[in-house]
């Protein structure tokens, strides 16, 4: 884990910029090589190197410019752009910094990003979450007590996976009959502040949610975070240790790895004689090159067959990522290019480990032949665990928001929200006439 010296998460970002500036020779390679880049009818007839020049230059203290603006917020931060780059810039890390500028400078993000902020009554998570849970059965922290029992491990849930409650109870089993001790938390005011920052550019609002966050979970005393977020997982292991150094004395860990590496205390009782394709996160895959651990829990699985699709590892497709958010549109149809070619490999079942991925693709997989599932829920499975409903299944199967009301009332409604509202907010998140 690389540790660096910087006093705030803004001071991080600007010295982005000034390496962006001092290195880059304005060669193109990034945006012609950005999966986003052809897909957006506002850029894909534009020169390359006339947009990058435009970024520098605003970065600079240049004038402000659509593209600009256009080329940052459709970013689905997959990271391509990196890789291409002759000078070794984190291009991604740049296009984050330019989305900073631009919200600095006043320029607000596209209106749909506001579903996904952290701390709201109607950030998407939450309502998700409470559409399929009632706060009864929840079997995590939403808040950190002023003096927790000392734990070995803490389960950071962070914001999304609990809009996936049978992900979450799957991986919950499973560390409490491998006879881990730990803690769960996530949810509600405990945020890493990835969708204020690098998300959405909202930097001051991500580091102090970062320096709450950290205080708050230090109160367990912990050896090792564990994470079923890929966001969360990015934030304490590449940004956090960056500029909160001092307080980051403690093992880092994605739900796949840890399990990997403790793949001895996990007993398979029951064979699973599935085909599955598993689908690489941007974020493990390619910021942090692991694509082996999940694949090591899915070969340990007996009866299970594994078919790589054509693009996998580093080489995974994007699932639409941010710009689901910031541009709907181009991130279905990077989304529709994921789940043809995963239903050219005739699985019975689509493997994700992020949980960006997996909520994204619950819109894009009606009519097709494979279903949804994670690492976690296979490998409880086949411990002879029990099978969650996955309610997000159901619900995206309903033909009205009168059904999908009527299926999921009883949760919400324990959860504090009111039919009017669902109504309101449910025809934007299930594409449903209201």
């Amino acid at each position: 884990m690389s540790r660096g010296r910087y006093s705030s998460y803004k001071e991080l970002y600007d010295d982005v910029i000034h390496q962006a500036i001092d290195q880059c020779i304005l060669c193109g390679e990034c945006v012609s090589n950005c999966r986003m880049f052809p897909l957006n009818p506002a850029l894909k007839d534009k020169d390359p190197v006339e947009i990058m020049e435009g970024i520098i230059d605003f970065l600079k203290g240049g004038v402000f410019s659509e593209e600009v603006y256009t080329m940052a917020f459709s970013c689905a931060g997959c990271g391509y752009c990196t890789d291409f780059c002759p000078q070794g810039i984190d291009v991604m890390r740049v296009v984050e910094a330019t989305k900073i500028e631009l919200v600095e400078q006043g320029k607000k993000p596209p209106e749909s990003v506001n579903f996904a902020l952290p701390k709201q009554r109607f950030n998407i998570y939450e309502i998700l979450a409470a559409l399929q849970t009632k706060p009864s059965e929840r079997r995590w922290l939403r808040n950190v007590p002023s003096q927790p029992k000392k734990t070995e491990n803490v389960l950071f849930l962070g914001c999304s996976p609990p809009a996936l409650p049978h992900n979450v109870f799957a991986l919950l089993d499973i560390l409490g009959k491998m006879g881990i001790d730990f803690v769960a938390v996530g949810g509600g005011e405990l945020c890493c502040g990835t969708s204020n920052c690098p998300a959405f550019g909202r930097v001051r609002e991500s580091e102090e949610y970062a320096r709450e966050l950290i205080a708050a979970l230090k109160a367990f005393s912990p050896k090792r975070f564990i994470f079923d977020c890929t966001g969360c997982y990015r934030q304490f292991a590449e940004y956090y240790p960056l500029f909160l150094y001092d307080d980051m004395d403690f093992e880092l860990k994605f739900y796949t790895q840890f399990l990997s590496e403790n793949l001895d205390k996990i007993k398979f009782t029951k064979p699973l004689e599935k085909t599955v394709t598993l689908h690489d996160s941007c974020v493990l895959a390619r910021r942090f090159k692991d694509t082996e651990s999940p694949r090591k829990l899915l070969e340990a699985i007996p009866g299970l067959k594994l078919l790589e699709m054509e693009h996998n590892k580093e080489e995974t497709l994007c699932c639409g990522g941010l710009a689901n958010f910031t541009n709907p549109e181009m991130g279905h149809k990077l989304g529709h290019t994921l789940v043809e070619e995963v239903q050219k490999t005739g699985v019975d079942y689509l493997v994700d480990v992020c949980p960006f991925c997996q909520l994204g693709a619950y819109s894009q997989i009606k009519g097709y032949s494979f279903g949804l599932r994670d690492v976690a829920t296979l490998i409880n499975e086949s411990m002879g665990g029990r099978e969650y409903e996955n309610k997000l299944e159901k619900y995206w199967g309903c033909e009205s928001i009168d059904e999908l009301i009527e299926k999921s009332r009883d949760n919400f409604e324990a959860n504090g929200y009111k039919e009017e509202e669902m109504r309101q907010i449910l025809p934007l998140i299930f594409s449903l006439p209201a």
